[in-house]
Formats: C-alpha cells, sequence, structure tokens
C-alpha cells in the first residue's frame, strides 16, 4: 500500500475513542491555546489588514473570523484565522518545528462551525491534523532546503487531514484532499520577521479547509501524491524522505504526546524562549537593572534569523540581541515588546547597543548570558530549557495565565469565561457553531 494511502486511510478509520486520553489532553491544552492566539492575533496590525481583505473580498456567510464580527466562507476564514493564529509567534512548537495548530486548527473550527460538527470530533480533526503534519516533517527533516519555511511545505497536508476528518470524509474522499493539498506547498523563510510569514499557515489552513470540500464533492487528484516520482517528495525534497518515519506505528503513539511540544511562554520564536529566559534570570538572580548594565554578551549556538537591528518590532522576535534587551530593560516580555514604538524607543536603542552575541554556546543548547556591571563586577546566569518546554512543562496556572493575557486583548470577561468553559470540555460540546460565535464576535472598538 503507498504511503499516501496509509495515510488516509489512517484519518478515515480514526475517531475520538482511539485518541488516548493522554493525546486527548495534550489536544485540548494545545487547542485552547491556538484558541488563544487567534484571539489575541486578531487585533494585531496585520490582522486589521487581513481582516479587512478578507470582508472586502466577501464570501457565502459560513465560517466567522475571529474578533471581526462577520463570516465568510470556511477557506477564507480559515486563512484568516490561521494568519492571526501564527503572527504573535506564540502558538506551541512541536519537534522538528512546523507550527501545525495554525496550520490545522483554523480548517477544523471553520468546517466545524459550517456543519455544525460536536467539539470531539474537531479534537480528533486537530489530533490527525498535527500527526500526519508532524510526520511528514520529520520525515523531510534532513532534506528540507533552509529557503523553504516548513509549514509552507506540510502544513496544507495537515490542514486537509484535520478537514477530511471534521467532513467525515472516507477513505477515497481523504485520498484525494491529500493529493490536492500535496499541490499547495510553498512558503519562503526569507519572509521572517515580515507580515507575510504568518499567512504561510494561513494559507495551509486556507488549502487544507479547501481540499476537504473538493475531495468531499468528488474533486480528483493523484493517488500517491507523496510517493510519486513527479510527486511531493521528489519535487520538494529530492526524494530523501523517510518513509517509515511516515508511517510507522500509526495509532500507537501520538505525536502530541510524545516527543510532544513545547509552550512558549514569550511571543517570540521558540529559539528565542532560552534567550528571553536568561536574561530575565539574569536580572532577578543579580538584583540587577538595565541601568547597571555596561554590556550583555550572548552566548548560544547561532546567531538567529534577525541581526541586531531588526527592521521592525516584529522583526525584533527573531533577534536575539533584541529580545534580550527587551528582557533585561523591562523585566517581563509580552506581546506589547515587539510593538514598533518598543522597538524604536530610545532606551531601546540605547540597550541594543550594549548587547552582543558571541554565537559558539554552549554544546547542551543552553543559552547563557554574562555582562560586565558599570561597577566593574561581572554576572551571569542562563537557561537550558525554559518554562513551558516539553522537558519543563508550565502548569495549569501558568498557562491559564497566558490564555488570559490573550483574551483580554478582544473578549470581555464575560466572553472570555464562556470561552474558557467550553474550551476546557470541549469533548461535551456538541456544536462547535456555539463556540465560533462567541470568537467571531467583533473585538472591543471594532465596529
Amino acid at each position: 500500500m503507498t504511503t499516501t494511502r496509509t495515510l488516509a486511510e489512517f484519518i478515515a478509520e480514526t475517531e475520538f475513542a482511539n485518541l488516548s486520553p493522554e493525546a486527548v489532553d495534550a489536544a485540548k491544552i494545545a487547542i485552547l491555546d491556538g484558541v488563544a492566539n487567534m484571539v489575541a492575533g486578531s487585533v494585531q496590525e496585520l490582522a486589521d489588514i487581513i481582516g479587512r481583505y478578507v470582508r472586502e473580498a466577501g464570501g457565502s456567510p459560513q465560517a466567522s473570523v475571529v474578533g471581526w464580527g462577520y463570516q465568510t466562507n470556511p477557506p477564507s476564514a480559515a486563512f484568516a484565522n490561521g494568519v492571526f493564529g501564527h503572527c504573535l509567534d506564540y502558538e506551541i512548537q512541536g519537534f522538528p518545528p512546523t507550527h501545525g495548530t495554525s496550520s490545522c486548527l483554523p480548517a477544523a473550527l471553520a468546517l466545524a462551525e459550517q456543519h455544525n460538527v460536536s467539539g470531539d470530533r474537531v479534537i480528533t480533526a486537530y489530533a490527525l491534523g498535527w500527526e500526519i503534519q508532524g510526520r511528514l516533517r520529520a520525515a523531510s527533516a534532513p532534506a528540507t532546503r533552509p529557503g523553504y519555511h516548513p509549514p509552507g511545505l506540510v502544513g496544507p497536508l495537515g490542514g486537509a487531514a484535520s478537514a477530511a476528518k471534521t467532513l467525515s470524509l472516507d477513505a477515497e474522499q481523504t485520498l484525494m484532499a491529500l493529493g490536492i493539498a500535496a499541490s499547495r506547498t510553498g512558503g519562503l523563510t526569507a519572509n521572517t520577521g515580515t507580515m507575510v510569514k504568518s499567512t504561510h499557515p494561513g494559507n495551509a489552513a486556507r488549502m487544507g479547509a479547501e481540499a476537504g470540500i473538493l475531495a468531499s464533492m468528488g474533486y480528483t487528484a493523484s493517488d500517491e501524491a507523496l510517493e510519486s516520482p513527479v510527486g511531493f517528495a521528489a519535487a520538494l525534497f529530492g526524494g530523501e524522505f523517510d518513509w517509515d518515519v511516515a508511517t510507522g506505528g500509526l495509532g500507537a503513539s501520538w505525536r502530541l504526546v510524545d516527543p510532544g511540544y513545547d509552550i512558549k511562554r514569550f511571543p517570540a520564536q521558540v529559539y528565542m524562549q532560552n534567550v528571553i529566559e536568561a536574561a530575565l534570570n539574569l536580572r532577578d538572580e543579580n538584583g540587577i537593572g538595565a541601568g547597571d548594565i555596561e554590556q550583555a554578551t550572548i552566548h548560544r549556538q547561532g546567531r538567529g534569523h534577525s541581526g541586531p537591528a531588526p527592521r521592525s518590532g516584529l522583526d525584533g522576535k527573531f533577534s536575539v540581541e533584541y529580545c534580550a534587551a527587551a528582557a533585561l530593560l523591562d523585566g517581563r516580555v509580552g506581546i506589547d515588546t515587539f510593538t514598533d514604538a518598543r522597538r524604536f524607543s530610545p532606551d531601546m536603542e540605547d540597550m541594543l547597543g550594549r548587547v552582543r552575541v558571541e554565537p559558539e554556546g554552549p554544546e547542551s543548547g543552553a543559552t547563557r548570558i554574562s555582562s560586565v556591571l558599570k561597577n566593574g563586577t561581572t554576572v551571569s546566569a542562563e537557561c537550558s530549557a525554559f518554562s513551558g518546554s516539553a522537558s519543563n512543562p508550565m502548569s495549569r496556572e501558568q498557562r491559564l495565565e497566558k490564555v488570559q493575557d490573550c483574551f483580554v486583548r478582544a473578549l470581555s470577561d464575560a466572553n472570555a469565561e464562556r470561552v474558557l468553559e467550553m474550551l476546557e470540555n470541549l469533548e461535551r460540546l456538541d456544536d462547535v457553531a456555539e463556540l465560533m460565535g462567541v470568537l467571531g464576535q467583533a473585538a472591543a472598538g471594532r465596529s
């Protein structure tokens, strides 16, 4: 049996009852985090452009655009909500990195709302989307060219898996959905640090929803889209693809559980999490502030994507120097850290001049920061496993603190409480349209 068909049959045959309790719990935590990201992302600067673009393009009112007070067709809603879910760079991250939530969850939610699907099916759809996307990413990681942003390559297939399960497609229809999605891949790493980056998962969610819809209507595609000599693996990875990783042990374990995922404590690239926590540790452990620091040096493996002078607040999410400077200056790093106003403030410009990177850090992957103080003494601190990482999990209270900080940016207190209740009991929600009806209300101040 081909890989494409094996995956299609697995998707079609898997039901909620087939998920382990651990996988259900992990999926629910991830979905809550993902929805929180969509809510907070819906009021970002780039979301103002995407929300207006999707609204002006028009579409049958079938699926809600989070935070905007209107509905459109499911692919367009999935696109907008996928952009919102990724734009803060705050969503969970799997291994290897691929942004499975913003690629898969928006497609499932949009189609679930349209078809009045239950919460347990959305959990199943999300778990399957994450599984397929993660397996394809792991199977291709050694051969992935650095110019490609991974969610653009494997995200459409993850989105299609989620869409197929949400729509209850049979194995043949799911096979076609995967074939359609395999032709919708792309996304350039060059756009990291710009608004375009968040459209890669957004497009994956949109293409996944569209693939599911077309397949349900009888649209056809190759039935060997992954393994064909002129298919997905050959075209994107030169045929270097680990087929055993793609299909081995399907259903025996779930990637949401093993290898699991990191929950980001800070709204920045996952590789910045240790950097920020190390800088906060330096302040806290030594009782110092930015004014005490003459020079700070970050010791880590590599320099990061963006340099010492990021082009914008958004670009700062990928700058080692900026993330460290913000932590040292403010003693905290949050959503508002990455605005242009904060990036170009005088104290930030000054602090950036006092931070440098030594890209030969500990082999363990830890980040160490050393600082020469103005009184001549030298202090240091490090972080090897940030709070929220798979090896150092957050408590429920810590996770909810992050969720509430996201919710407060667009939801009333009453609606935030309703959404939290529905998501923490998602497997008992009869109709996801109830959830989306609350999430789709216009954020405060938006008409």
